[in-house]
């Protein structure tokens, strides 16, 4: 049976987007960020996203800061960098970026509709605030699969070149006995490491030399009391992540996506002031690492628009 549904919600007292098939439901927060909130494996009754139980859900104000204020959970969208810091070239030198881009504390227009029975369609418009770029999201939710595409395209409007860093940023808890699946052999490289002394900066996935042996990152101990920030070459463009039950999250994508970004926080960091969590980003990215000035003069890898030119690129994501 073939289930399609927009629904018109709220949570946690904002205004809330629920798109619905047989397998999956999606809730979705315009005025925060265009953020999925929620994706649930309905057959299983899993909910895959993580959410911060400390923070409250609430709408932005200026100047907020997200690892102190908005580490809410769920899946912002990082553009046009990841860490904060100063736009390194002109005509925009000096402009501050926020931290985790500027995406997530903007309103987002959104218009989701059925197309003839088939699938959900719901795209999300929003327009730079201190660079002149147009960021565009498109989910397609199809009637008969337990998977969502996810289309992106990113417009420069200015007349001169914009660089840029992309990231997708979906949490998940990690308990005890979740896996990460990569694509093999993938090599590694240790951007920032929290509670743990690495040996080695670039690595061989998924052992890596600390001091006192090895951790093994494709099975992390949530108790570890320590968190990395990784970037991987996989071998192919996909990763899998396998929960305790059986149950599985495969994300894929296509176009000019260079790295595939970790973060695995096993009980070592909170930038809220809060006790440490205990979660996990699979963060496919265009450049690396999360500095748009570091990732430009010394790691080689970003983005880059063309004036008046747009950028595609593409996410599949499949629950199993």
């Amino acid at each position: 049976m073939n289930v399609l549904r927009i629904r018109e919600e709220v949570e946690q007292g904002l205004p809330a987007l629920r798109l619905e098939n047989e397998w999956l439901a999606l809730t979705i927060l315009p005025d925060l960020g265009g953020k999925i909130a929620a994706w649930e494996d309905r057959r299983r009754g899993l909910s895959w996203l993580w959410r911060n139980p400390y923070l409250p859900w609430r709408l932005p104000r200026d100047e907020a800061h997200y690892v102190r204020e908005f580490d809410l959970g769920g899946w912002d969208e990082c553009f046009p960098a990841i860490a904060p810091g100063p736009y390194p070239a002109d005509p925009w030198a000096g402009i501050p970026i926020p931290d985790h881009g500027e995406l997530w504390s903007q309103s987002w227009r959104i218009q989701a509709r059925i197309e003839e029975g088939k699938r959900v369609i719901a795209t999300g418009v929003v327009e730079g605030r201190m660079f002149p770029y147009r960021f565009e999201r498109t989910l397609l939710l199809e009637a008969d699969r337990p998977s969502v595409r996810i289309r992106y395209r990113v417009r420069n409007n200015a007349e001169h070149t914009f660089y840029f860093l992309w990231a997708a940023h979906p949490l998940f808890p990690m308990p005890p006995g979740m896996r990460l699946l990569v694509p093999g052999p993938a090599v590694g490289r240790v951007a920032t490491a929290i509670g743990v002394s690495p040996k080695v900066t670039i690595f061989s996935w998924p052992h890596l030399p600390v001091e006192g042996g090895l951790l093994d990152l494709q099975e992390p101990d949530p108790e570890g009391g320590w968190a990395l920030k990784l970037f991987l070459r996989p071998a192919a463009s996909w990763v899998r992540l396998i929960h305790p039950t059986g149950a599985w999250w495969e994300m894929g994508w296509r176009g000019p996506i260079t790295h595939l970004g970790l973060w695995i926080n096993a009980g070592g960091w909170s930038g809220a002031d809060t006790p440490p969590y205990q979660n996990l980003a699979l963060e496919p990215a265009i450049g690396a690492p999360d500095d748009l000035s570091e990732a430009m003069r010394e790691w080689g890898f970003f983005g880059l628009l063309p004036p008046l030119q747009e950028m595609e690129w593409t996410l599949q994501v499949t629950v199993g």
